[in-house]
């Protein structure tokens, strides 16, 4: 009887464990999800306005349809790519990954943009864009590691 009791609280550790490992390693996926889907859906349904509020003024409707397509299509694709890898074990470590290429490629044109225009109105964007890098970065060793301990039980 002592052995089955002592082993509960060990299942029940292993377990919670692992749920804070399976919401942790979710966690910047759900957070660069929300946000591509607020920017996708802003300049969707009223890009003039996000446009003029970010500097931006279009002269013609091509433009418009440019910045629909720029400003919420390609975000709208990237949330398709991360919802599939959020539900999905197998594709969870491949959407970590994008996500992260996806956030360094964001933060690499940031600094050339701002070096090229001498300007840092943007710049305070970095901070969010960093702590996501590294969350993601957290993330995909910590999927990484589960993967191999699952992969060393069979």
């Amino acid at each position: 009887m002592s052995a089955i009791t002592s082993a509960r609280p060990q299942a029940f550790q292993k377990t919670r464990s692992s749920l804070a490992v399976a919401v942790f390693t979710r966690l910047p996926m759900v957070a660069l999800t929300a946000i591509l889907s607020m920017i996708a859906l802003r300049y969707l349904i009223t890009p003039v306005q996000s446009a003029a509020a970010a500097g931006i003024s279009f002269t013609s409707p091509g433009g418009i349809t440019v910045a629909r397509i720029g400003f919420a299509g390609f975000p709208l694709g990237f949330v398709a790519l991360f919802l599939t890898s959020l539900f999905s074990r197998h594709r969870l470590l491949s959407g970590l990954r994008t996500e992260l290429l996806l956030l360094a490629i964001v933060i690499g044109v940031r600094v050339l943009a701002m070096a090229l225009a001498h300007s840092s109105e943007t710049a305070v964007l970095l901070i969010p864009e960093a702590v996501l890098a590294v969350l993601c970065t957290f993330a995909i060793r910590l999927e990484s590691n589960r993967r191999k301990r699952a992969q060393s039980v069979y």
